[in-house]
């Protein structure tokens, strides 16, 4: 499969969002019916890392529901800014532990959760200390890439971390990974399709209902789609080249 990306630049205005937008909902839906597939649901989350508050309030007046951040200090300002009822927020990247009392308060989701001491902290702040459960997903690194972050893609080891999980009280709705740096589409589509098929598994022989998974970005949110993800994380696509720090 194959597809074509327009230019990209710098977005400053809500309509020039809600075109990308709109192109991205177009590919998704080419891309559901060309795997035979066109009644899945796919939702589209923009990924605001580096650029400031009033991108990501562009994002929601073009019609965005969901905003992913990639630090939880940068998407904590943005949070307050915008309002926590703006949209859905998702952390989407790795979270050290000091960092988990922060992430559980300003954010919906935690879509990154890669590490038992991570799920454990999760557990102590909202269980223990009665604050309110965010989404959790994990984080599975499927390209098996060192500079990538997540659980091992092993089967025994992700459904005795489910099971670890679980016995701390907290329920994981799904998994997300990344795909391969600069990979071909098919070591992509084989590290997304590894994914799905860890989901199935653990679902078909544990029982757990893991509904989302979170993968595709975009370079590669194509692929993902045919690969069965139920969200993609869209940055330079909607908004143009991220904003130097």
């Amino acid at each position: 499969m194959s597809w074509h990306f327009k230019e990209v630049r710098v977005i400053t205005s809500v309509e020039a969002i809600k075109s990308n937008l709109h192109t991205a909902i177009d590919q998704v839906g080419s891309a559901l019916d060309s795997c035979g597939e066109p009644d899945r649901a796919v939702s589209i989350m923009a990924v605001t890392k580096t650029h400031p508050a009033e991108v990501a309030a562009m994002a929601v007046k073009a019609g965005v529901t969901l905003l992913g951040e990639n630090r939880v200090s940068e998407g904590g300002r943005k949070i307050k800014a915008l309002g926590k009822d703006a949209a859905e927020f998702h952390m989407i990247g790795p979270i050290h532990t000091g960092e988990v009392r922060q992430a559980v308060r300003d954010f919906h989701w935690i879509d990154s959760v890669g590490r038992l001491k991570i799920a454990k902290e999760i557990a102590r702040r909202t269980i223990l200390k009665g604050e309110e459960q965010p989404g959790i997903l994990i984080e599975v690194n499927t390209s098996g890439e060192e500079s990538k972050h997540g659980f091992n893609p092993d089967y025994p080891l992700l459904r005795d971390v489910l099971g670890e999980i679980g016995e701390l009280g907290l329920r994981v709705s799904g998994m997300m990974t990344v795909g391969p740096l600069g990979g071909s589409e098919q070591d992509t589509s084989e590290a997304f399709a590894l994914l799905r098929n860890l989901k199935d598994r653990l679902e078909r022989d544990c029982g757990y209902d893991l509904p989302e998974l979170s993968m595709g970005m975009s370079d590669d949110f194509v692929l993902a789609v045919a690969e069965g993800a139920t969200t993609i994380r869209l940055g330079r696509y909607l908004f143009g080249p991220r904003q130097s720090r």
